[in-house]
């Protein structure tokens, strides 16, 4: 399991403002589920799967 920081969540929610995608969107984007972006970018968890972590890192990484 990875936590979650505080940069890592600012930084998702950040960009998902910046490209002005919804929860849905970002779900097809990314690989993971709206319902687990719900959570991070809401703050209603603090740990996920590395799998799952690395989907959103590497969409955090990807140029824009």
């Amino acid at each position: 399991m990875k936590v979650l920081t505080k940069n890592f969540v600012d930084a998702l929610t950040i960009k998902q403002a910046r490209e002005r995608l919804n929860y849905g969107q970002l779900a097809e984007k990314t690989g993971v589920t709206a319902v687990t972006i719900s959570k991070v970018i809401n703050r209603k968890t603090e740990t996920l799967q590395e799998k799952t972590f690395d989907k959103l890192n590497d969409w955090l990484l990807e140029e824009a």
